[in-house]
């Protein structure tokens, strides 16, 4: 044996004479180590849940794409999509929804953000008139001729009864610019609704009181005029965009806001059940596969701790045993954690499932001294001596085979994708504390209770596996019918490969995935989009042309849009206009409400209405005539409640007070809009501006995809046609495409310096290239095997499930370690299969498929496609290391024996 083989032999004498000097000691100096580690870690480890610090930040790509996020801000955005049917009445439906989720979203900003649905011409800004074409502006500024010098009687003495009078005014077509004396046809529509609108809230205050309406709330909705809600090309959807807020010291980033939004949603539902709304967006889509992979991670440890378990006790005898060696287990986890705590101070994303991992592998260690022990305890061997005999001679068997396992998680430390790294990292120090608590406090435990006689008489039912024998009395046999066997399902071999479309990976059924395939099948909209950037407007220009000379570029957003053509010929029609507005003073102002004077003038205004009543019945217009009729219905019943209690014209305060400040505040601004001149992009609302242009000046240009761009071959496509015009084109189209392919590389850098590693562990142990085979054959074997089995199944390797390649690499390798160590052992005559190795090994391979295996229930695909390559590789490495490794020993034995 080598000085290799004999430093770990050293090693693990040195251990069993602390262990049997004070074994009570170390049990306790453990326990209080992992309590103080358990309680400093609930205490201050803290969870990064931010995706964006998985990838290392000195990376091209991801600097690129933080530095875009800094300058433009966080625009990932949720998405509720309202399906319309493409019909006007359902356009009108699904606005009505969005209006109502809007208004309760835009109540909690703690919550949301931004609510983007609709665009009002206030939105826009005051340079809103230069949008129009020079027809509709001469239209626009015709009209506001005719209504400027009612504006300035009006605010001479603003008030109710003055409207109502006015409005009669130009009902009879006095002043030559009402209703039916001049103004443009198209203005009846507003012109009555605005009039429907007065009376009926006259009518709600005078029944039901001034309370009955919010004191802030619009009479007319002149802010929401000319709105234009964000309904697709092909109008089948109005999209809302939710910028939630985010919290990336939690699990859910973004939990309260999504919990929030989606009973919002709900309670909309309720109101207009007939709309068909869903939640979707990036966001949504990360916080789903986050509550599902955290709820399907939690039933597999619940199924695998107990099966486990269960499985430990039957095969152990008893419950002691098995709870010796969890007990050990969670002191090494315990240990982790405040390890995590002093070096990382964090858990991400990934590194958080290392539990799991170490209850799938660092179980495994415990399992040979066990086993080792009760076939030393049977031959009649006294505790000490008994614990001895399974701590030296399986000791250094668990540490060469823990040391590969670590190799497997260490192999990534360094790498790029920093979110894999620091998994490693703390997988493979886990695995390290898992070895030092099965070799230390795991003996100690054993050594108490051996003493103290607290382990069962009766011994476990399968300590030995003697019927292989019989399997492998003719090893030729065997390994013919695997070699046919693999020949056979060789073709499975060419189809097995890699699926990048994460979309794939979430769970069926989720309201996210669902609405996410309608944005992709039903609209041009896309929930990711790239992004370019350019120091002027030329550039933008310049760039946007390029850009729609390329087929796969679907929408492109940018500062442009808001910018309108022709400002000069549009100047110089608005020039002088805002003349018709000047010395009125727009101030709001209270004036008492004289109930008298409202009385009057709802008089004139139901005789004005009459007499259009004659001359709309005239015309045959149906539809005009029952909306008069309803008017003049309230305003009569209006009529009636003063004439009775004139009293209650005091009701009818607020609504006025709400109406000449809302009136001010449109007069003021149509007086502010008629004198813009030019729209640069200083001249556009905060919130708009915000969206493209950045902190340094330079301005956005987005850009989406055509098609569906979790079609990874589409999403090339893309990024490799945005690259040909701008290399530094960021957004999450490019942060997808390069995370997956650096993920890739990642496992299969991983996957091959852990075979080297463990290659070269195993040659320092043995100085025998013989020995490094035959320990790998079972490893070489299975995942061969697994191979074959995935393209035969169409199971293929994902972003979620492709680490597990390294965990098998470890897994197989341990289990030929200790098959090749105790072959070396047995005497002249002795069989492998009379030992407990077997047994400790199938065992282990058993605990891993079990660990694993709680994931085959899971809702989430990707989790589920990672339960099935484990269980199926473990499957595979354990019929390799079970079956064709000890008839390769056979083999040997008969040729050493001629």
């Amino acid at each position: 044996m080598n000085i290799f083989y004999n430093a770990l032999e050293l090693l693990i004498r040195s251990i069993w004479k602390l262990v049997r000097r004070a074994p009570v000691a170390v049990v306790i100096c453990a326990v209080l180590l992992a309590a103080v580690s358990a309680g400093s870690s609930a205490l201050w480890l803290k969870l990064d849940s931010d995706q964006d610090n998985l990838i290392s930040h000195e990376l091209p790509f991801q600097k690129r794409n933080l530095e875009q996020i800094r300058n433009f801000g966080d625009q990932e955005y949720m998405f509720v999509v309202i399906k319309t049917g493409g019909s006007e009445e359902g356009k009108a439906k699904a606005s009505q929804f969005a209006v109502s989720l809007a208004a309760k979203l835009e109540n909690h900003p703690d919550l949301v953000k931004e609510v983007h649905y609709a665009m009002s011409a206030r939105d826009m800004g005051p340079g809103v008139l230069m949008f129009a074409s020079p027809d509709e502006l001469r239209q626009f500024v015709a009209l506001a001729r005719d209504f400027g010098p009612l504006g300035r009687e009006w605010f001479q003495k603003p008030g109710l009864s003055r409207f109502l009078n006015m409005t009669a005014g130009l009902l009879n077509g006095e002043k030559g610019s009402g209703v039916s004396g001049g103004a443009a046809p198209e203005m009846f529509g507003p012109f009555i609704g605005a009039i429907d609108k007065v009376v009926s809230e006259m009518e709600t205050s005078l029944v039901s009181g001034p309370g009955s309406k919010t004191n802030d709330e619009p009479v007319f909705g002149l802010d929401k005029a000319g709105i234009h809600y964000f309904f697709t090309d092909n109008g089948k959807l109005l999209i809302m965009r939710i910028l939630p807020k985010k919290d990336f010291g939690a699990m859910d980033v973004i939990g309260p806001s999504l919990n929030f939004v989606r009973a919002s949603l709900d309670e909309v539902r309720a109101q207009f059940p007939e709309v068909e709304a869903g939640l979707t967006g990036r966001p949504v889509l990360s916080a789903d596969e986050m509550h599902t992979t955290d709820q399907d991670m939690t039933i597999a440890a619940i199924i695998s701790v107990v099966v486990v378990g269960v499985l430990f006790m039957f095969i152990l005898h008893g419950w002691l045993r098995p709870m010796l060696v969890m007990g050990s287990l969670f002191c090494a986890m315990a240990w982790t954690f405040g390890f995590t705590l002093v070096t990382l101070g964090r858990l991400n994303l990934l590194s958080i499932v290392f539990a799991l991992v170490l209850v799938g592998i660092g179980v495994d260690f415990g399992i040979h001294i066990v086993m080792r022990y009760v076939e030393a305890s049977g031959s009649g061997m006294t505790p000490d001596d008994a614990v001895e005999e399974a701590l030296v001679h399986t000791g250094p068997g668990v540490l060469l085979g823990g040391l590969t396992s670590v190799c497997a998680f260490y192999a990534v430390l360094g790498q790029d994708f920093v979110g894999l790294a620091e998994l490693g990292l703390v997988g493979g120090t886990g695995i390290i504390f898992c070895l030092i608590s099965m070799l230390t406090v795991l003996p100690s435990a054993m050594l108490i209770a051996g003493r103290r006689n607290w382990f069962p008489s009766s011994r476990p039912r399968m300590a030995t596996m003697p019927f292989m024998e019989k399997i492998l009395s003719r090893p030729g046999t065997v390994l013919v019918v695997f070699a046919v066997l693999t020949a056979v399902a060789l073709p499975g071999l060419q189809k097995a490969g890699f699926n990048y479309n994460l979309l794939e990976l979430q769970a069926k059924g989720l309201e996210s995935v669902e609405y996410e395939h309608v944005l992709i099948n039903d609209s041009d909209e896309s929930t990711w989009f790239a992004v370019m950037t350019c120091p002027d407007l030329e550039s933008v220009k310049a760039l946007i042309g390029r850009l729609q000379q390329v087929p796969s570029v679907g929408r492109i957003d940018s500062i442009l849009d808001f910018l309108p053509e022709g400002q000069k010929e549009k100047a110089g029609i608005l020039r002088g206009e805002a003349a018709a507005l000047q010395g009125i003073n727009f101030d709001t102002r209270n004036s008492s409400l004289v109930p008298a004077d409202v009385i009057a003038g709802l008089e004139k205004l139901i005789d004005s209405l009459e007499n259009l009543q004659e001359k709309l019945f005239s015309a045959g217009a149906k539809e005009e005539l029952d909306q008069i009729a309803g008017i003049i219905d309230r305003a009569e019943l209006c009529l009636e409640i003063l004439e009775k209690n004139p009293a209650d014209g005091a009701n009818l305060t607020p609504l006025q007070e709400r109406m000449i400040s809302e009136l001010s505040s449109s007069f003021a601004w149509l007086k502010e809009i008629l004198e813009v001149r030019s729209v640069t992009p200083d001249d556009l609302p905060v919130q708009l501006r915000s969206l493209y242009v950045g902190k340094d000046g330079h301005f956005m240009v987005k850009v989406s995809p055509v098609g569906n761009v979790w079609d990874f071959d589409k999403l090339t496509g893309f990024v490799a046609d945005l690259r040909k015009i701008d290399p530094e084109v960021t957004g999450v189209p490019v942060v997808v495409y390069e995370s997956s392919l650096l993920m890739r590389e990642t496992f299969l850098e991983a996957a091959g310096l852990t075979i080297i590693l463990v290659s070269l562990l195993l040659f320092l142990s043995s100085f025998s290239l013989s020995y490094v085979l035959l320990t790998l054959v079972p490893l070489f074997a299975g995942i061969f095997w697994l191979l074959e089995i995935m393209g035969i199944t169409g199971l293929s390797f994902n972003l979620a499930n492709f680490f597990a390649i390294p965990v098998l690499i470890a897994i197989g390798v341990d289990g030929g370690v200790h098959f090749l160590a105790r072959w070396k052992e047995l005497s002249k005559g002795e069989r492998l299969y009379h030992t407990s190795t077997p047994v400790a090994v199938g065992l282990s391979f058993c605990t891993t498929m079990i660990g694993f295996g709680g994931l085959l229930l899971a809702h989430h695909r990707g989790l589920a496609s990672l339960g099935g390559i484990m269980v199926t590789g473990s499957a595979t490495c354990l019929v390799g290391c079970m079956v064709v490794l000890p008839a390769v020993f056979r083999l040997i034995e008969r040729i050493k024996g001629k």
